[in-house]
């Protein structure tokens, strides 16, 4: 073979290796896309049907309360049955601490659901997290800290039948006097939007998520006494329902100027829950 060949040959050898190499990369490229958007899309935050839960939590209903529901919440214990109180003299019940409640006195969905829990035992001003003893609501507080916030962003319902998932978009501190201002149940168009823009102006982060008075709008609520200022305030975290074919996956969270007071308190929390990424 003459030396004008031998290069030849040598150089679509090199060529071919080249060629390979760049399709294994590509295969690569592409499989590891392929596990980030299934991971991101269907493991973010996985549906699950808790009718079973609601059917088992029926057998221990009484003439003031009934399971209308189940409430989810990511990141927490949060696992509970929501009851409907059916009565001016419910009596919350003791045969369990995880449960939360809903003031309708029906059993519907609505377009506006708001969702009360009890916090008994994380009413202060350096929020536990992974506290095993908590039952009730008080892990919600676990989203005063801007990195819980950013990884833990779906709330799951269910009832009558149905599973309805909700995106976060605020969580911040109301006053209970200002939320009881609003109805129960539906709201007209007029009444959401005053709602949205109530919530959004109180919370301690700007979620990239778009809402608007037509989504419908969830809101779990617990009390505390973070600011140690004598008086007691709601912490609200306020989700949006899924769109039809909306990917189950995190959006961007910022703190705003509503987190300076809340990052004030908790740079003395010592010992306590990250505060790192605020």
């Amino acid at each position: 073979m003459s030396g004008r060949k031998k290069k030849l040959s040598l150089k679509l050898k090199r060529y071919n290796v080249l060629l390979i190499v760049a399709l294994v990369v590509l295969m690569l490229l592409l499989t590891t896309l392929m596990i980030f958007q299934m991971v991101g899309n269907n493991e973010y935050y996985k549906v699950e049907s808790r009718e079973d839960n609601i059917s088992k939590s029926r057998k221990i209903d009484t003439p003031d309360h009934e399971t209308i529901g189940w409430i989810r919440v990511q990141g927490t214990n949060i696992d509970y049955p929501v009851y409907g109180v059916l009565s001016t003299d419910f009596d919350y019940p003791i045969v369990s601490n995880s449960f939360t409640w809903s003031l309708n006195h029906d059993s519907d969905y609505h377009n506006v659901m708001l969702v009360y829990g009890h916090n008994v035992m994380n009413l202060g001003p350096y929020p536990r997290i992974n506290d095993e003893t908590f039952e009730r609501m008080e892990q919600l507080m676990g989203f005063v800290y801007l990195d819980f916030a950013q990884q833990n962003q779906y709330i799951q319902l269910s009832m009558n039948g149905e599973t309805y998932l909700y995106k976060i978009f605020a969580a911040g501190f109301m006053k209970p006097y200002l939320l009881n201002e609003f109805p129960e149940g539906e709201f007209d168009e007029d009444v959401k939007k005053m709602y949205l823009e109530e919530i959004q102006k109180r919370s301690i982060y700007d979620y990239d998520v778009e809402v608007d008075e037509k989504d419908n709008i969830i809101s779990v609520i617990t009390c505390s006494r973070f600011f140690q200022d004598d008086e007691s305030y709601d912490f609200m975290v306020t989700g949006r329902l899924v769109k039809s074919g909306e990917a189950i996956e995190p959006s961007t969270v910022h703190r705003n100027k509503n987190y300076d007071e809340v990052y004030e308190i908790l740079k003395g929390a010592d010992g306590h829950e990250s505060t790192e990424n605020a």
